[in-house]
């Protein structure tokens, strides 16, 4: 089979939808073997050394700090992983369900996502790791390209590590794309909010297949760590909701300014599948403050189209044409503005500003959160939301949305 025709019409030919529906068991069981693990060992966890509750892991420097805990001395802890006896595997996961009551729409919950972390450690330098995502678990629909409600798999990240020493550090296969802050922490227990800021849900593709270079460098007796990542194209099991990389070079630096500040850049020069010939340039800063329980960031990208690509002629009387030369031209911005401040115990509220400009919207979209989030242990958090928008015709409805969630 030609795997070229499953990445441009997915689901429709027969042979695809068999490789879609191993995916999508294989996740399930994943998901109730991680889950039932959890729950007979549970009682002899210890919950307190589970996963910071208040401070999501650095992931630019530490490379994704979930996924390299370890449960040590084959004991089970909420959000460590069950370590597979001397084999060197560990298997853990994540587990989402949303309530939603949206403006003029009838109230919904779903499974939302389903997700399977497997690594692997038998070498001393090198790391293999996976994820396994299901999203909407108990919908009755699989796979449809009309809209988020229906159920489906997909590979979230497969790739290889070997680490020379601090300053650096191979990664090759597919893995989260460095930019900014929020798209590297991946994990619904680890975030803030139910939903994502407005610029990390569509602006650049989620995922990479291809090498990375990171590490740290000391300088000024500062460790300012990197990431140095390139990609052809070769996309594995591309979602069909993203127009994935068809070529993309980029950098992600993070600064550790103090003990409670952190200072992040980002820059990627690229292009996607949905428009060849049109490269783009991204640029991107970051910001995070700690300070005790309490909690500022914000994030600020703006992609632009690279006037050394191949220029758009105008065609003679193509007003159409010049609509979209018009249009390219035209930057992708957007920013958002966060706040966590602890209310009682280990419930916390939490506020966002955000702003949209997109190259093809006629204004910019303005959007605001506000909400609780409540972590009884670092594994698990509750959160309750309010968002409103304010903006083009096309802004999302207003409306409540819930969630739980447990990093087993």
């Amino acid at each position: 089979m030609n795997s070229s025709f499953c990445t441009r019409r997915p689901g429709t030919h027969p042979a695809c939808r068999t490789g879609e529906a191993i995916i999508a068991r294989a996740a399930a069981v994943a998901v109730a073997v991680g889950l039932l693990a959890a729950l007979c060992m549970a009682g002899t966890a210890a919950a307190a050394a589970a996963v910071n509750g208040s401070e999501p892991p650095e992931p630019a420097v530490a490379a994704g700090a979930t996924e390299a805990t370890e449960a040590g001395d084959g004991r089970y802890e909420f959000g460590h992983g069950l370590r597979l006896g001397d084999s060197g595997f560990t298997l853990g996961g994540y587990v989402t369900g949303q309530a939603q009551r949206l403006r003029n729409a009838p109230a919904q919950w779903r499974s939302s996502h389903a997700s399977v972390f497997f690594w692997w450690e038998g070498l001393e330098h090198l790391k293999v790791f996976g994820e396994i995502d299901q999203e909407n678990l108990l919908a009755r629909h699989r796979d449809d390209d009309d809209g988020d409600d229906d159920r489906r798999a997909s590979l979230e990240r497969l790739y290889l590590d070997w680490t020379f020493n601090d300053l650096l550090s191979l990664r090759v296969g597919k893995f989260l794309t460095p930019i900014g802050r929020w798209n590297l922490v991946h994990a619904d227990p680890l975030v803030w909010t139910t939903n994502r800021p407005l610029l990390t849900q569509s602006v650049f593709p989620h995922n990479v297949t291809g090498l990375m270079a990171s590490g740290s460098v000391r300088m000024a007796g500062t460790a300012l760590g990197y990431s140095l990542y390139a990609s052809n194209g070769a996309e594995w099991a591309v979602d069909p909701r993203q127009d994935p990389f068809d070529t993309v070079r980029g950098l992600r630096v993070v600064v550790p300014l103090s003990g409670e500040w952190q200072f992040g850049l980002s820059y990627a020069h690229y292009q996607q599948r949905g428009s060849r010939g049109e490269p783009r340039t991204l640029a991107g800063v970051d910001v995070m403050w700690t300070h005790k329980r309490y909690e500022v960031s914000a994030e600020w990208l703006q992609t632009s189209a690279d006037p050394s690509g191949s220029p758009l002629r105008p065609e003679p009387g193509g007003a159409g044409h010049n609509e979209r030369l018009e249009t390219r031209a035209v930057p992708t911005r957007g920013g958002y503005l966060q706040g966590v401040v602890p209310v009682l115990g280990t419930l916390f509220a939490v506020g966002r500003l955000e702003w949209m400009r997109d190259s093809g919207s006629a204004g910019t979209l303005r959007q605001s959160t506000l909400g609780l989030a409540w972590r009884p242990m670092g594994a698990a958090s509750l959160k309750l939301e309010y968002q409103w928008s304010r903006g083009p015709v096309a802004a999302p409805p207003d409306g409540w949305t819930a969630s739980a969630s447990v990093l087993f």
